[in-house]
C-alpha cells in the first residue's frame, strides 16, 4: 500500500518535471528562432544598400576629378572610427606643385611631405582641423604630421603662391572618391549625400548636399565650378619618393 501511494506521488512529479523541461526546451527553440528572424531582417536591410554609380560634372561637361562623396549615419546609428593605417600617407612636391593635389586619409593618420624638387619649399596650413608649418626644407628629412581631427586641410607654400593642395581627413562615415571620369560607385541606404571638391566654393571648404532618387540607376550630377584652381601646364617629373 505504501509503495502504491509513493508511486502515485512520484509519477505526477516526473510528468510535471518533464513538462517543465519540454516547455524550457521550447522556449530556447523560440529564442533561437527569433534570433534567426532578426538576423534575416538585418541581412535583408543590408541588401537594400545596392551600388549606384554617380558621375559629377560641371556645366561644360568636364568631370570633377578626385571629388569626395560622403554620407551621414542614419538616425540612431553611430559612425565607427576605424584605426588608421600605421604607414604614413605621402603628399609629395613635384615641379612646384603638390602631388597629389587632393589626398584623402583616415582620421588619425600621419602624412609625410617629401620634397622631390631641387628647390626648397615652405609648407603650411591655417585650416581649422590642423594648422601647421614646415619651414624651408629639401628632401625627406622632415618628420610626419598627424591629422587627428576630421575636415578639409588647405595646403600652401610660403615661397610659391601657385602651390595649392588639399588633405581631406575622413571621419567614420562612408566615403568615396571620384576617378578621372568624375565617377564613383557608392553603396548606401541614405538618400542624401555630401559632395566636396575644391572648385565648388571660393574657400575650397564647402560640402554640397544632394538628394538622390530611389533606385539603382546611374545618375549624373551637374554642379557649378565656382573657383577653379590655377594650375600651370605640368609635366610630373620622376619623383624620387614612392607615391601612395
Amino acid at each position: 500500500m505504501s509503495l502504491w501511494l509513493e508511486t502515485a506521488f512520484v509519477v505526477p512529479r516526473v510528468v510535471r518535471c518533464f513538462g517543465l523541461f519540454k516547455a524550457h526546451k521550447n522556449m530556447i527553440t523560440l529564442k533561437n528562432l527569433l534570433k534567426i528572424i532578426l538576423f534575416t531582417i538585418s541581412l535583408t536591410g543590408s541588401t537594400l544598400a545596392a551600388a549606384k554609380t554617380i558621375t559629377l560634372v560641371d556645366e561644360q561637361g568636364h568631370p570633377f576629378i578626385n571629388a569626395v562623396i560622403s554620407v551621414e549615419p542614419a538616425a540612431g546609428e553611430a559612425s565607427s572610427l576605424p584605426a588608421p593605417p600605421q604607414q604614413p600617407a605621402i603628399m609629395d612636391q613635384v615641379n612646384r606643385q603638390f602631388e597629389p593635389t587632393t589626398l584623402v586619409i583616415e582620421q588619425g593618420r600621419t602624412v609625410v611631405f617629401p620634397n622631390s624638387d631641387n628647390i626648397r619649399h615652405h609648407v603650411y596650413s591655417f585650416s581649422k582641423p590642423h594648422p601647421f608649418e614646415i619651414k624651408l626644407y629639401a628632401g625627406d628629412s622632415v618628420p610626419p604630421v598627424q591629422f587627428d581631427k576630421s575636415g578639409i586641410v588647405v595646403l600652401g607654400c610660403n615661397i610659391h603662391d601657385t602651390m595649392l593642395g588639399f588633405i581631406y581627413v575622413k571621419d567614420g562615415n562612408p566615403t568615396w572618391q571620384t576617378d578621372k571620369n568624375g565617377q564613383a560607385t557608392i553603396t548606401t541606404t541614405q538618400s542624401e549625400i555630401l559632395i566636396w571638391h575644391p572648385d565648388l566654393s571660393v574657400n575650397h571648404l564647402k560640402r554640397l548636399p544632394y538628394e538622390l532618387n530611389d533606385g539603382n540607376e546611374p545618375v549624373t550630377i551637374t554642379l557649378p565650378r565656382v573657383a577653379q584652381l590655377e594650375t600651370s601646364k605640368r609635366t610630373f617629373g620622376n619623383s624620387k619618393f614612392k607615391r601612395q
